[in-house]
């Protein structure tokens, strides 16, 4: 058995704003720089998702040939330069 459940216009606009404020800070906020790094904020995102799942990978007992851990070991060298470069930069 339903029942209904009667409200005035107010109170209903007053709990539709209330549910749009709760579903607006809920979201997850991507909060724009507007520095022009946007691209490359993309790209570390990409970068991020691709290691957690290979961690996932190795952690679940995936085989890497030697020459893919090289790969990866010259990856790491690579990434701590720009990190240094963009860390230092004037």
């Amino acid at each position: 058995m339903s029942r209904k459940i009667i409200i005035k216009e107010s109170e209903l606009v007053k709990l539709i704003e209330v549910a749009m404020d709760l579903d607006i800070y809920s979201q997850e906020h991507n909060v724009s720089t507007g520095d022009g790094n946007e691209d490359a904020e993309d790209s570390i995102n990409q970068i991020i998702d691709r290691l957690k799942e290979l961690l996932n990978m190795l952690q679940s007992g995936k085989k890497v040939d030697t020459t893919l851990k090289g790969r990866i070991y010259k990856n790491l060298d690579d990434l701590n330069k720009t990190f240094s470069s963009i860390k230092y930069q004037s």
